[in-house]
């Protein structure tokens, strides 16, 4: 086996079939980093038969005048498992990686370290997998940051009925009074990018033209970034609200009918379709009022939250969403999310990636707590991924640059 040098074209037809795909394994990363004076490369590794057999994107930046750093962005697409494999590549990619004058590689690799359920019980672990690499001098490093260790993901194999059925009681009840309320889903454009911007810059280190970047180099089939807005209709709200009440008044008249004709005698189910009635005819009149209110503030549609995607091959991740505070209480988030899934659902796509969540995320005192619950509320798995991963390929180098940078002398600060 050898390492050999990939086109564009050869890398991203390998990428685009291999089980370990993922947006930061991908043409469209590789130009996105490309502006913060990055170099790629992309390198794959071939058998005896000049079969591909893994292949990586490489992001090369020079730290200093003799330091230069090569990032693999979200691991290798190799079989981790395949511990041979992973081993002849490992050492192909130092022998290579020295005669381009590379001191050390960074990554974080996407394997499954471990999978845990909702209930946060372990399912899945694939510790074997981290400790071969540290044989093979892959050096844990920590992570990135507070929300790089773990996401939560739903994988369907079999129909959207049966995604719905594992969200929790209150997913799916904030769910229901937001479809009620005549919330609806919207797909934006590139021109809508500073509207949705306006919503998630609190929410995010990164510019509007970072998302005007991102949203027009990731725009190819396999891969692409898009944009969805939830949107509230005045007269659609109003519309919603009155046929609620009306139809739960009709009811509620016709259970009085039944105990009237009864002279008050009520058995313990009729009283409790009354009881339930009662509460349901409560709610929607309030709902009935808000609708009122809404539609003489507002001539046109009001838009509630947005959310954004990146379409990877047959998986949906979400990026990052948010919402407009004054509507907090309608709950759009939800109805985004579910209303996503079920679109990809029955267009094939398997996996629906909802994103990272703290570290820390089972601890209630944690500020983001309620994102994780939040999330864990759509009935997904909790993905553990493992640490960074360094791998020196200059020893010499690299010690004399850690000792280097161990006798600089700290900046005070003011």
């Amino acid at each position: 086996m050898k390492i050999v040098v990939l086109t564009q074209t050869q890398y991203k037809n390998y990428a685009n079939i291999h089980n370990g795909r993922n947006f930061g394994q991908t043409v469209e990363y590789s130009l996105v980093e490309g502006n913060s004076g990055y170099e790629k490369m992309f390198l794959g590794i071939v058998d005896d038969s000049n079969n591909l057999c893994a292949a990586t994107l490489l992001l090369i930046k020079n730290i200093s005048s003799n330091i230069k750093e090569a990032y693999a962005p979200n691991g290798f697409l190799i079989d981790y498992a395949n511990f041979e494999l992973v081993r002849i590549f490992t050492e192909e990619l130092v022998s290579y990686l020295k005669k381009q004058k590379i001191t050390y590689l960074v990554t974080n690799p996407m394997f499954k370290l471990r999978v845990y359920n909702k209930q946060n019980n372990l399912i899945e672990n694939n510790q074997n997998i981290l400790d071969n690499l540290i044989k093979l001098d892959y050096k844990p490093i920590g992570y990135s940051g507070e929300f790089s260790k773990f996401d939560i993901i739903i994988e369907n194999y079999t129909n959207i009925d049966s995604i719905y059925r594992k969200f929790n009681r209150n997913t799916k009840r904030n769910i229901k009074e937001s479809l009620n309320m005549g919330v609806s889903l919207h797909k934006g454009s590139i021109k809508d990018i500073e509207a949705f911007y306006e919503i998630i810059k609190k929410k995010t280190k990164y510019s509007l033209s970072y998302y005007y970047n991102l949203m027009n180099i990731y725009n190819t089939k396999n891969n692409k970034m898009e944009i969805f807005f939830a949107k509230l209709d005045p007269q659609r709200f109003l519309l919603t609200a009155k046929k609620l009440y009306e139809k739960e008044n009709r009811k509620n008249e016709a259970i009085h009918k039944t105990i009237q004709k009864k002279n008050g005698m009520m058995t313990e189910k009729i009283l409790n379709k009354k009881i339930n009635s009662d509460s349901l005819l409560e709610k929607y009149k309030d709902l009935l009022n808000k609708a009122i209110v809404f539609s003489n503030k507002y001539d046109t549609s009001v838009v509630l939250g947005t959310c954004a995607i990146i379409r990877n091959d047959k998986e949906i991740y979400f990026l990052i969403d948010g919402y407009n505070e004054k509507y907090r209480n309608i709950h759009s988030s939800h109805m985004l999310k579910w209303a996503l899934i079920k679109k990809y659902s029955l267009l094939g796509y398997n996996i629906f990636n909802l994103g990272e969540i703290h570290r820390d995320y089972a601890n209630k005192n944690n500020k983001y707590h309620g994102q994780y619950m939040y999330k864990i509320g759509f009935g997904g798995n909790i993905c553990e991924y493992s640490k960074n991963l360094l791998l020196v390929i200059n020893k010499p180098l690299y010690s004399a640059y850690i000792s280097f940078n161990k006798l600089k002398p700290k900046k005070k600060s003011n």
